[in-house]
């Protein structure tokens, strides 16, 4: 397991630490969960790009719920 030293001054040392105790979590723990949220939004924003591009293009096919479940042999 690797370690990452960050450099907080005082007054962002205080708030991190406060924030974390109102959660109960390690402020370790707090910053992963942060950092893994972040990325996760900004996949689904870029997922949400390329779809919006697709759709100018009209590069998108559109099912019915029927259609897709016959498709499907459901």
């Amino acid at each position: 397991m690797g370690t990452i030293t960050v450099r907080l001054n005082e007054m962002e040392q205080k708030v991190f630490e406060e924030y974390a105790k109102m959660y109960d979590v390690p402020l370790s723990t707090l910053m992963k969960q942060t950092l893994e949220e972040r990325i996760e939004d900004e996949l689904d924003l870029d997922a949400i790009k390329a779809y919006e591009n697709q759709l100018e293009t009209d590069d998108v096919t559109v099912y019915e719920h029927d259609e897709m479940k016959k498709m499907l042999g459901l």
